[in-house]
């Protein structure tokens, strides 16, 4: 098994361009929470909007179904291309092992979140933010770490 910094040069280019529009895709969706959420409340995220999102009147259970379906399948790719890349870093193995898993684990927390905010208690939403906090937090940190090692990771001598 190839480590990251032993790859061909074209496997890194493609590896680096695919972590770099994997960042900006974050980058831009976590743009996006900031913008919609800026209005109500001042600047930020505010509980109480993301709360609104999942317990409105437009917020039935076929909506959250359709946002969950669209989100679950629409991050997969991410999630695995994103953490297939990283498993072959030059890290402890422990790291390999757990930091993938997380954005799995945590959006599936998020995504249930939903659910149990619109039907079971308003508080569920800390779960929302949490889970999506962690899991754009384990995915950055994943990204960051990857390119790293491409480009300055020690090799392995010949």
């Amino acid at each position: 098994m190839k480590r990251l910094p032993d790859l061909p040069l074209e496997t890194k280019l493609l590896a680096t361009a695919t972590l770099i529009y994997a960042g900006i895709s974050l980058l831009m969706g976590f743009g996006y929470v900031l913008q919609a959420h800026q209005g109500t409340e001042g600047y930020g995220i505010h509980a109480s909007e993301i709360a609104a999102l999942y317990t409105g009147p437009g917020a039935g259970v076929t909506t959250l179904i359709s946002l969950a379906h669209i989100h679950l399948l629409g991050l997969l790719p991410v999630f695995a291309i994103v953490g297939f890349i990283f498993v072959y870093a030059t890290l402890p193995k422990v790291w390999k092992i757990v930091l993938p898993l997380v954005p799995f684990v945590a959006f599936f927390i998020d995504v249930a979140s939903w659910f149990l905010t619109k039907f079971v208690a308003y508080d569920f939403v800390y779960l929302v933010i949490g889970g999506g906090a962690i899991f754009i937090s384990a995915l950055g940190l994943m990204i960051v770490l990857s390119l790293f090692d491409i480009w300055f990771g020690r090799r392995t001598a010949a």
